[in-house]
């Protein structure tokens, strides 16, 4: 996955094209969607790619199985139809869809301890919860579903990320699927 060359992305809840810019940096036709017609403005500054408003919960304006991989960073827990949104999601994807989403068993007291909790987070699932979900909704050929912690540093000048596994207390839940 990260070698793009020749592959397009669809990124969903693309915001301010954060992990779009990344995605095309790694070689990626990179698309991305998202319902703040603002944010995609401010991409839009940013990059020169396709940019679309639209509601995943609704409908992808995609034809079936145009994208390599498609992502989805920490929206899910802000929907109200989680359910719709992977399946619109999943059926516009024709290999891999990879979301991650806050656990549910740890955000909330984790969350207001370091003073960033999200009250927008009405969705919020442990990764038990999002493995029997999209398990009931998909048909596909391979998941998993892992609660991992990020870690970032530097070590001799140069930054460093780190997913650390964390059966059932990881922060933020990882939901991989391929067709």
């Amino acid at each position: 996955m990260l070698d793009g060359a020749n592959k397009k992305v669809l990124d969903v809840g693309c915001a301010y094209g954060y992990t779009s810019r990344i995605l095309s940096k790694l070689g990626y036709d990179v698309f991305g969607v998202d319902v703040s017609v603002w944010g995609l403005k401010q991409a839009k500054l940013s990059m020169n790619n396709e940019f679309l408003a639209c509601d995943a919960q609704v409908s992808m304006p995609f034809k079936d199985g145009i994208f390599d991989l498609v992502t989805c960073f920490d929206v899910l827990e802000h929907l109200h139809n989680p359910e719709k949104a992977l399946v619109n999601m999943f059926e516009s994807c024709k290999s891999t869809l990879i979301c991650t989403t806050p656990n549910k068993k740890v955000e909330k007291p984790i969350r207001k301890l370091l003073g960033d909790y999200d009250e927008t987070h009405i969705n919020v699932k442990t990764s038990s919860d999002w493995y029997r979900f999209v398990k009931q909704l998909l048909v596909y050929n391979d998941l998993k579903v892992e609660s991992f912690y990020d870690l970032a540093g530097k070590l001799a000048g140069k930054l460093f990320f780190k997913s650390v596994n964390l059966p059932t207390y990881g922060l933020t839940v990882r939901i991989a699927v391929r067709k």
